[in-house]
């Protein structure tokens, strides 16, 4: 009898198209989205087949729901009660500026919305969503949660463009109602990669920026994750008392292998690389094959000479930035080498 696996929740792409044009997007499709209306795009009968095959190899009591930008599906309610009705806890990611009322109203209560709120400015967030008027429809849409009794949730992407003002951002957000922040730092692709400069904190301004999340969490006690890695070798994380920090999981239990709008899975919603087809395999042979596990095993030279207690937990940053930049799981997370190479400045773009 195969052992059971242990991990606990998976990523759903319901959708490669998006409304938004985010100067930081990591997804390798952006440049050829397939439509909301693709032939290959799973449906809803089809989604809820896959989590339930999903579910016979693994305990999972989480999917987030993602794209591309989901609520550009009609159907989103729908899928989300398929799931809740499954008994799993549903997360909505999403830049927000679809919701009304009406459709909030639609969605099981309860139902957890991680809304992107970049920053307290409608300028500097319109301009890294790329597309003007977001910010007044991201603070609709958030209200509209909350007033139909779903959770709310604030993901804050920071970059060198709005690290100045996270402390004021996440008032805005607990102001509107969000339960919980997410705090990740831009992680760069291929195509984000020339606008460095541009985009990537340097030390100063990642460190304000951590000082302003650990004042939130002092001041109002929301739970703030800073879920993209910041390896310690940047700066030093001990200093933050209140701050959970988390590491790329590596397959590990608290994996998010992720599931593409065709049935494609791949080893996080960051790679490109496909890993297997779970409309036609199992989802336990996909995930425990060599060449899944053999993905995970790379450690760059300089993290193997590391001496620091974290080492073995941080491994270089996310292995997936190091093979979407560089080709190679064997080189440092490009964040990395990026803030190493900038001068340590406080000032911030505008």
């Amino acid at each position: 009898m195969k052992p059971r696996l242990e991990f606990a929740q998976v990523v759903v792409e319901v959708t490669e198209a998006c409304h938004h044009h985010c100067v930081h997007c990591y997804n390798f499709w952006r440049k050829r989205r397939a439509p909301v209306n693709s032939p290959q795009t799973l449906s809803r009968a089809e989604i809820l087949a896959l989590i339930r095959k999903v579910r016979q190899d693994a305990p999972i009591r989480q999917v987030a729901l993602s794209g591309g930008e989901p609520l550009l599906r009609k159907d989103l309610p729908e899928i989300v009660g398929d799931l809740d009705s499954e008994g799993l806890s549903v997360v909505v990611i999403t830049n927000g500026t679809l919701l009304t009322d009406e459709r909030v109203e639609r969605f099981p209560e309860g139902t957890t919305f991680e809304i992107t709120l970049f920053s307290v400015d409608a300028q500097i967030h319109d301009r890294i969503a790329g597309r003007v008027g977001a910010f007044k429809k991201v603070l609709r849409g958030s209200a509209c949660v909350t007033r139909q009794n779903c959770r709310l949730a604030l993901s804050c992407v920071i970059n060198r463009l709005n690290a100045h003002d996270v402390l004021q951002t996440v008032e805005l957000g607990i102001a509107l109602g969000a339960e919980a922040v997410l705090f990740n730092r831009i992680n760069l692709s291929r195509h984000s990669l020339p606008m460095a400069d541009l985009l990537v904190p340097t030390v100063d301004q990642l460190t304000h920026a951590l000082d302003a999340a650990e004042e939130a969490v002092r001041r109002y006690g929301i739970a703030v994750a800073v879920s993209v890695p910041i390896p310690p070798c940047l700066l030093d994380l001990s200093r933050y008392e209140h701050l959970h920090f988390g590491w790329c999981p590596r397959g590990s239990k608290e994996a998010y292998y992720t599931i593409g709008y065709n049935g494609l899975i791949r080893p996080c919603n960051h790679s490109s690389v496909i890993l297997g087809d779970l409309r036609t395999e199992n989802f336990s042979a996909i995930v425990t094959r060599e060449r899944t596990e053999d993905f995970w095993k790379p450690v760059p030279l300089e993290c193997q000479r590391c001496d620091h207690p974290l080492r073995d937990v941080c491994r270089g940053g996310c292995p997936a930035a190091s093979d979407e930049c560089y080709g190679t799981r064997s080189r440092i997370d490009p964040f990395v080498e990026i803030v190493r190479q900038q001068p340590a400045r406080h000032d911030t773009v505008h």
